[in-house]
């Protein structure tokens, strides 16, 4: 066959046509057939792949519920904290005011749930402040928050600072850039004014503050004077607390410790104890000098050396809202506030002070104030010492516990000056004198019994001022004296009162503060008069009274007035049972009466006659009454005459 082909222009373009012979036709047969073979291929195996899938999900299904052969599990990698463990990580960071801290750890492994979260063991780190004072960390195990910058710690924490601070906790909880630690466990810190056990701790590194609460225990170190080395063990020991240079124990309900001000707060059923006293109060603030946990780079050993001395030391203590003082013999003190100067050895207790010796021993006043150093007590304000029924009053008590010696006075702008003391006599039956001066026949001139009284009654006695001697067992009373039993009054210028038992604040030789005291014999002298309740009146130069027997004797110039009645003499007698008076004349000291010579007759040193008369002018109707009028008393000796 042939073929042809033609070509024309038209339109300026040129146009051209082939033509396709029969010839040409075996191309597309080709392709027809091959597409034929694939349908018919895909006829066949698009049946039999449904077929297959069918089966397998078939047997899948009856595999899970046990039927044929298991399928094989299928292990899938799984990413775990082991697999992300660090060796030896390291973090820090900077605070705002120049503080830094850093973090070291063992191992560190990172929290998949929370990757703000990494889980340390082997940590030790340090928080420097902008002092550059340092707190080191060790602890077993903890977390690291580092969005929070919070490190948690646990077991065997242990937390140190430069200079002393030594914490022992087994919880905690540190915020690293406010440099803050915080527990809620039982934690013990070991700082140089003491040890401090709580069960919460907050340390706020930056101020210098310490919080302790719940179950809080300190002991504190105090420094001892420097005469206490010497101190003889049997001396006198504090008044009224402990005894100085020996540690103080507190227990509180809370601690709050600032050593930027050196203060430290107990606060909550406060209570202390030094060498067996005790001090119980709602808040006691104590205030310290040295640093709780000094700054600078010196080490723990050396803080330590320090504090052995110790270079941290209480300098006050202060107690507030009822304070109880309790002394390990027994005595007791109360008031509003007690303060403590460790400086200066003196305690001050002040508002409602109340001093308790034994069962009925109680001194009260506004003010009580202890000097260590002096061993003295000062009691101001209205004093009022009891004793059983024995009672003192004044306005300033002066204690000194050495010498055992006791001044009473009251100051002008008070009491116009005065003290008073009120002495009960044991009960007992009327004691006949035995002594030979109480025989009326013995010489003298019988009076009737103007002087008689209750011999029971008790002994109320004002004065300026009262010395007590609890040593010498005596109370001196000066400054007008005027002492008061039943019908009779004695006045003189000074008073001696003689008692057994003790009278004083302090205790006996054997430590007893029980053995009160009991009225034996008062010594006036000086200007001396008794007056009976019907005016009849005494005087001389001094006077005693026996308080067993009841006798009264008044010595030295001797005049006995009754109305217009007047007797001289150089003794008096008063029997207070019966109210009897005789009044007689001895020999003065130095002469001996001549056994040749008449009654009334003696003779000095040299030997000389010398006439120790008594005189008497009698007025009968006042001397017996009215009704009868006794001859003048005739006894040898005696210059008397009898007015009309």
């Amino acid at each position: 066959m042939a073929a042809t082909s033609d070509s024309a222009t038209a339109g300026g373009r040129s146009r051209s046509s082939n033509i396709v012979f029969a010839g040409d036709r075996t191309v597309s047969r080709r392709l027809a057939h091959r597409h034929s073979r694939h349908v018919r291929l895909l006829k066949i195996s698009l049946p039999l792949l449904a077929l297959v899938t069918s089966g397998l999900f078939l047997l899948v299904v009856l595999g899970g519920k046990g039927v044929g052969p298991a399928m094989p599990s299928l292990q899938i990698p799984q990413i775990v904290a082991d697999n992300l463990k660090m060796k030896n990580p390291h973090y820090e960071g900077f605070n705002a005011d120049g503080g830094r801290y850093w973090v070291k750890a063992e191992t560190a492994q990172q929290d998949l749930k929370s990757l703000t979260l990494v889980h340390l063991e082997g940590i030790t780190g340090d928080l420097l402040d902008a002092k550059k004072q340092k707190t080191h960390l060790v602890a077993a195990r903890g977390i690291f928050d580092n969005k929070a910058s919070t490190l948690e710690l646990q077991d065997s924490i242990r937390v140190t600072g430069d200079g002393g601070l030594n914490a022992t906790l087994t919880h905690a909880m540190i915020q690293t850039k406010e440099g803050i630690i915080t527990s809620d466990q039982p934690s013990t810190i070991a700082m140089g004014a003491g040890t401090i056990l709580s069960n919460q701790l907050t340390i706020r590194q930056k101020t210098k503050e310490y919080t302790f609460v719940d179950n809080v225990r300190a002991h504190m170190k105090t420094k001892a004077p420097v005469a206490a080395a010497a101190e003889d063990p049997s001396a006198p020991k504090a008044m009224p607390f402990g005894k100085p240079g020996e540690p103080v124990d507190v227990s509180a309900n809370r601690l709050d410790v600032d050593d930027t001000k050196k203060t430290a707060l107990f606060t909550g059923k406060v209570v202390a104890t030094q060498a067996g006293a005790t001090l119980s109060a709602p808040e006691m603030s104590v205030s310290y000098e040295g640093e709780v946990a000094p700054t600078g780079s010196e080490t723990a050993e050396t803080a330590q050396a320090k504090t052995e001395e110790p270079g941290t030391k209480v300098k006050s203590i202060i107690a507030r809202d009822s304070v109880v003082l309790v002394q390990a013999s027994g005595e007791t003190a109360t008031s509003q506030t007690a303060q403590f100067d460790a400086a200066s050895q003196v305690a001050v207790l002040d508002g409602d002070v109340v001093l308790t010796q034994g069962d009925d021993k109680k001194a009260v006043g506004d003010r009580a104030e202890y000097n260590q150093a002096a061993q003295t007590m000062v009691l101001t304000g209205p004093v009022v010492v009891t004793q059983g029924a024995n009672v003192l009053k004044g306005r300033r008590l002066v204690f000194n516990q050495t010498t055992n010696k006791m001044q009473l006075t009251a100051p002008t702008d008070a009491t116009a000056g005065r003290i008073s003391a009120h002495f009960v006599k044991p009960a007992q039956s009327a004691t006949k004198a035995s002594e030979d001066d109480a025989d009326p026949s013995a010489g003298g001139i019988p009076f009737g019994a103007t002087f008689k009284t209750d011999p029971n009654a008790p002994y109320d006695v004002t004065a300026m001022r009262l010395d007590v001697d609890d040593n010498a067992k005596t109370a001196l009373f000066s400054g007008d004296v005027i002492t008061l039993q039943g019908n009779f009054t004695i006045r003189s210028a000074e008073m001696t009162a003689y008692y057994n038992g003790k009278a004083g604040l302090g205790r006996s030789a054997d430590g007893d503060t029980s053995a009160g005291a009991s009225l034996t014999q008062i010594r006036a002298k000086k200007n001396v008069s008794i007056v009976a309740k019907d005016g009849q009146k005494a005087t001389g130069d001094w006077a005693e009274v026996n308080v067993k027997t009841n006798l009264a004797t008044l010595g030295g110039a001797v005049v006995l007035t009754q109305g217009k009645n007047i007797v001289k003499g150089n003794k008096l007698l008063i029997d207070l049972n019966t109210g009897q008076v005789t009044i007689k004349t001895e020999p003065p000291a130095g002469t001996a009466k001549s056994t040749a010579s008449a009654g009334g007759v003696s003779t000095d040193s040299d030997g000389n006659l010398k006439l120790d008369r008594p005189s008497a002018v009698f007025y009968p109707g006042q001397l017996m009454g009215k009704k009868q009028k006794p001859a003048a008393p005739e006894v040898d000796g005696w210059q008397s005459r009898t007015a009309p």
